[in-house]
């Protein structure tokens, strides 16, 4: 009844607390290193476990830790790479020896890392926060959709919480017209829809689904 979401980053700031783990980062290499090889030997036993037990059954592997700010990633490429990417590559290889697709969770503005995940064999991109910077559905289609499938991308910052039902409607006819052409675009919210969220526009997003979300 427990599933772990197979991360790096996270554990580290739910132990370090988020400041301290940028500290981290930046001055004590050695904290991060320890802390993230610890994380990873879990990981790289406990998956293989469910995967097994999966028998041959499961849709979809995910994982997720959030890189991306509003106008940004929290660290730089070459950082993603010294800390993360090795991980970030076996995780993935390890689902594909099951034949496991791999979505990856991730809040914020990744743009700048995409081309690292999909050199690590990702296949889902999950999320696309439309108001952070770089990740509007249309630039990421056209640049990475032949690499890459994608998730998310109902915004749940402005449009849904403060919008009228029509832009409702405007921003999933938007989404699903410049991404579901070559398939690799499930359409849902980029995270969960909040309580503030008013009804008739939730009721309106599940409906512009169905009106425009077949292809």
């Amino acid at each position: 009844d427990r599933l772990d979401r197979t991360a790096q980053l996270k554990p580290m700031m739910y132990l370090r607390g988020i400041q301290q783990t940028f500290v981290d980062l930046v001055q004590n290499p050695k904290i991060v290193e320890c802390i993230r090889d610890h994380v990873v030997n879990y990981f790289v036993e406990y998956n293989p476990k469910v995967f097994e037990a999966g028998g041959g059954e499961i849709d979809m592997f995910m994982m997720g830790d959030d890189m991306g700010g509003q106008h940004g990633p929290l660290l730089s490429p070459a950082m993603w790479r010294r800390y993360f990417r090795d991980a970030f590559k076996t995780y993935v290889e390890i689902a594909h020896k099951y034949n496991i697709p791999v979505m990856y969770h991730t809040c914020g503005d990744v743009y700048k890392l995409i081309p690292e995940f999909i050199e690590c064999g990702l296949d889902c991109l999950q999320s696309l926060q439309p108001q952070a910077t770089n990740m509007d559905i249309k630039r990421l289609k056209q640049e990475f959709g032949k690499d890459l499938s994608f998730q998310g991308g109902m915004d749940i910052q402005q449009v849904l919480p403060l919008g009228t039902t029509e832009d409702v409607k405007t921003m999933v006819k938007y989404a699903m017209d410049n991404a579901k052409k070559g398939g690799g675009f499930i359409i849902c919210t980029a995270h969960n829809i909040q309580a503030d969220t008013p009804l008739e526009n939730v009721i309106t997003l599940f409906e512009s689904y169905h009106e425009f979300g077949k292809y």
